[in-house]
């Protein structure tokens, strides 16, 4: 009996061990709760990637931010594992690719955003964020996009100045801790991730009645308490010198994870999806002038004592100029005389020179407005052929079914022509029915202008106007098939919709994009 289960041990370990000629890949892992907590979460990740991908080995490897840049600058990381904040960092200044965005898993729901909340403990008499000002607020770290950075551009956006007028107490990782120091009374707020607080309140260890949301938002879709917009969670990353054959072995299998597998148990999650848009990251850094948008400072006092040579002969030359000037002007009076004589003659002459001047001048602005409206017709014109490449490129791939191929499809052209909502929707017996809605989580009932989508049907071309009910713009592209109607492409930008990017609003109304 005992030989017979060492037996069994032996070939457990076998079929569980990577082969011995597999070739060792690295995953770098924001450590962000201790390393040992980071391997325990998504070594299991790791091990079925190895399972999966023939020839290869996965190993987790937790860093914490700065060790992050000294192995890539040493080329010793492959794929990369870690938030959303800091996923862009390493993307602007390495080139980093995602491959998959992290479900996370809470109760029967998939999310695949996150939020910050900005919470006090209930008697603190504490219910705006603008009381905050003179206050302490405990955070986790600096450089946490949900635990801090949120936070602060929430309080930025209603006038309160972080750095200036609130006491930030850096309490460091876990969240837990942030809640544990607001509710003892040792600070007056706390700014954490969402889902934190539900967790606690979960394991008893929490009372939930006893903490008061500040800046709350609502949204059917989210079901934890927060106090900004929602972010895609944790991308799945490669490095830019990582064989695409691999990662594309990679992203499949994750895409394919079972969300009761263990390694999507582990890691607190259902698995993955197709890597989300991150640009709103983008712009939250921006705003807050982060990294690795860090605003130009002035180096004055640098400037003088390393240029302190040239400044003198700068103005040195200033002085010789000056008295060049002075020489210059004595000499023009004594002209001034002689000028005065010519002067009769020359404004008849100044006055042809002016009309053919403005003449010339406004054949100038004509030939620009042309020019610019070439170089604005071309750069649309490569800009469809990137959206076409894009569109080439979603028809191709294997790894996505037909309803992830059409939502791909929707969401390129979308963002391509600027409009907030598109609606792909299929002809029916009853009447239209939605494929699909981009961005995912919009609800609407096609047509979404039943007036004018019936002219666009009727007159079998498309249909774009401007201000109509609720739509600050609409199209509408009706698509026929052998003289049959069979589908219908509908893009709008509500009233509602704050367009900072002017070019998209232009991209929307072009002609040529149409």
């Amino acid at each position: 009996m005992t030989s017979f289960l060492l037996s069994l041990v032996v070939v457990l370990l076998l079929a569980t061990s990577p082969p011995a000629n597999a070739v060792e890949y690295s995953i770098g892992v924001l450590a962000f709760n201790g390393k040992p907590e980071a391997v325990r979460r998504w070594q299991p990740t790791a091990d079925y990637l190895t399972r999966l991908v023939e020839g290869a080995e996965f190993r987790i490897r937790p860093l914490t931010h700065q060790e992050f840049e000294h192995a890539i600058n040493k080329n010793e990381l492959h794929f990369i594992l870690t938030n959303p904040g800091h996923y862009v960092l390493l993307e602007v200044k390495f080139g980093i690719t995602r491959i998959a965005t992290f479900q996370a898993a809470y109760q029967s729901r998939t999310l695949r955003h996150f939020s910050s909340v900005i919470f006090t403990r209930r008697d603190s008499g504490i219910t705006d964020l603008r009381q905050l000002r003179g206050r302490t607020l405990a955070a986790v770290s600096e450089s946490a996009f949900g635990g801090y950075q949120l936070a602060r551009l929430e309080l930025g956006r209603v006038g309160v100045d972080v750095d200036d007028e609130i006491q930030i107490k850096w309490l460091g990782f876990p969240h837990s801790d942030v809640v544990s120091a607001v509710m003892q009374g040792a600070a007056d707020a706390g700014t954490i991730r969402s889902g934190i607080l539900e967790r606690l309140a979960s394991k008893g260890e929490l009372n939930l009645d006893e903490v008061s949301v500040l800046g709350a938002r609502k949204d059917s879709n989210f079901p934890f308490l927060h106090s900004s917009g929602l972010f895609p969670e944790w991308p799945f990353a490669k490095l830019p010198n990582t064989d695409i054959e691999l990662s594309k072995q990679v992203a499949v299998n994750l895409l394919r994870m079972d969300p009761k597998d263990p390694a999507a148990v582990s890691s607190s999650g259902s698995g993955w999806t197709i890597p989300l848009d991150y640009a709103a990251i983008h712009e939250v850094l921006r705003e807050l002038g982060v990294e690795p948008y860090l605003p130009l400072q002035s180096a004055f006092g640098d400037f003088l004592q390393r240029y302190r040579s040239w400044i003198g002969v700068v103005v040195l030359l200033f002085f010789v100029a000056l008295v060049a000037l002075l020489r210059l002007m004595q000499a023009n009076r004594q002209l001034h005389i002689a000028q005065q004589s010519l002067r009769q003659h020359q404004a008849q002459l100044e006055n042809t020179v002016q009309e053919r001047t403005d003449e010339l001048l406004q054949t100038n602005q004509t030939l620009q407005i042309e020019i610019a409206s070439h170089v604005q017709a071309e750069q649309e014109l490569k800009d469809g052929c990137k959206s076409l490449q894009a569109l080439h490129d979603i028809f191709i791939r294997d790894d996505l079914d037909r309803q992830q191929k059409l939502n791909s499809i929707v969401d390129a052209v979308r963002l391509h022509l600027g409009a907030e909502y598109a609606v792909l929707s299929g002809r029916e017996k009853a009447g239209w029915r939605a494929t699909s809605i981009s961005p995912l989580n919009a609800e609407f009932e096609p047509p979404l202008v039943p007036a004018l989508a019936q002219r666009a049907i009727e007159e079998r071309q498309i249909v774009s106007q401007e201000n109509v009910g609720e739509w600050r713009s609409y199209i509408c592209c009706p698509v026929f098939i052998n003289n049959e109607l069979c589908s219908m492409f509908e893009f709008a930008r509500s009233t509602q919709y704050q367009d900072h990017d002017h070019g998209a609003e232009h991209s929307m109304n072009s002609e040529l994009n149409l």
